[in-house]
């Protein structure tokens, strides 16, 4: 495996990580907004 291939996955590793903790910090702004009455459009 070269440096940019080894770079390229450790990106890839970095970005989907990074999704994943989006996707969760989305889902618990909507289960909060619910439990306070708020209403948010994400």
């Amino acid at each position: 495996m070269t440096d940019l291939e080894r770079e390229n996955a450790r990106l890839q590793k970095e970005l989907r990580d990074a999704k994943m903790e989006r996707d969760i910090l989305k889902k618990a702004i909507s289960i909060f907004s619910v439990s306070d009455g708020k209403s948010t459009s994400l």
